[in-house]
C-alpha cells in the first residue's frame, strides 16, 4: 500500500492507494496527522506541502520511507515552463494525474478551488503551462474587500439567476456566472487551438461544476481526487521495487 499526504494551509489530505486504486481519503487537522499516520502500515509514499514546512519535516523524520514532491523527481512527463521554481506541486500532480488516465493525449486540467488553475499537457506528454485566476470565494471576498459600498457576503455555491434583483444577488450572479463563463470560454479557446482535447476538472468545487449544463453536455471528465492520483502515480517512478 502507498500513501499520499497533501498538506494544505488549513487541513491535510491523507490518501491510501493499492497500486492505482484509491482506497480511502481522510481529511485531518494538522495537529492530528502524526498520530494518525502511526496507525497506518504502508511501504512507500509521497508528501506534498504548501501549508506547513515544520509539519512536513516532522512527518519525514518519523517516516523516512516518504519522498517529497518536487519537479526534480522522475516524472512521466516533460516540463516546459519558464519559472519552474515557482511552479506549484499541485499543478504538476494534476497533469501527471491526467497523464495516468489519458496518456499521449492533449489534456486540459482545470483545478477549481481558492484559485482556478488551467494546465495543459500535450499529446507528446509535454507540460506547457497554463493560467491562474481567482476562485469563486476569492472573487466574492475581493468585491467587499476592495470597495466601500459592497457588503460582505457569506454565500453557498449554487446555480444562480443571471439577473440579480438586489445588490447581494447581483454580486453573487457576477461571481458565479462570471466564473462559469470564464471556465467555459477557456475550454472553447483551447479547443480552437487543439482539435482533440480531454478536459478534466478537479478541486474543491468540482461537484458544483459537474451540475452545469454546458459542462455536462461537453462530456468533461470530473475527478476531485485527480491531484492525489497524480501524486500516487509519481511514487512508482521514484521508488525502487
Amino acid at each position: 500500500m502507498s500513501l499520499v499526504i497533501d498538506i494544505g494551509n488549513t487541513r491535510v489530505k491523507v490518501a491510501k492507494f493499492k497500486n492505482k486504486e484509491l482506497l480511502k481519503v481522510v481529511f485531518l487537522k494538522q495537529n492530528e496527522v502524526l498520530n494518525e499516520l502511526k496507525k497506518i502500515n504502508f511501504k512507500s509514499g509521497i508528501i506534498s506541502n504548501v501549508g506547513n514546512k515544520s509539519l512536513c519535516q516532522k512527518i519525514l523524520k518519523a517516516f523516512p520511507q516518504l519522498i517529497v514532491m518536487s519537479y526534480k523527481l522522475k516524472l512521466p512527463i516533460k516540463i516546459k515552463y519558464n519559472s519552474i521554481n515557482s511552479l506549484g506541486h499541485d499543478r504538476v500532480a494534476n497533469v501527471v494525474g491526467a497523464y495516468s488516465i489519458f496518456p499521449n493525449n492533449n489534456n486540459l486540467v482545470i483545478d477549481v478551488g481558492t484559485c482556478i488553475t488551467y494546465d495543459f499537457l500535450t499529446s507528446s506528454n509535454v507540460y506547457l503551462g497554463g493560467s491562474i485566476s481567482p476562485g469563486f470565494n476569492l472573487r466574492m471576498k475581493s468585491l467587499s474587500g476592495f470597495t466601500e459600498s459592497l457588503p460582505t457576503i457569506n454565500f453557498k455555491l449554487k446555480k444562480t439567476s443571471l439577473i440579480g434583483k438586489s445588490t447581494e444577488e447581483s454580486m453573487i450572479s457576477g461571481v458565479v456566472n462570471g466564473t462559469i463563463g470564464e471556465i467555459i470560454q477557456n475550454i472553447f479557446a483551447y479547443e480552437e487551438l487543439y482539435s482533440e482535447i480531454n478536459v478534466l476538472i478537479t478541486g474543491g468545487d468540482t461537484t458544483f461544476l459537474k451540475s452545469i449544463e454546458t459542462i455536462k453536455k461537453n462530456s468533461i471528465f470530473a475527478d476531485e481526487n485527480l491531484t492525489l492520483k497524480g501524486l500516487n502515480n509519481i511514487i512508482k517512478f521514484n521508488v525502487e521495487k
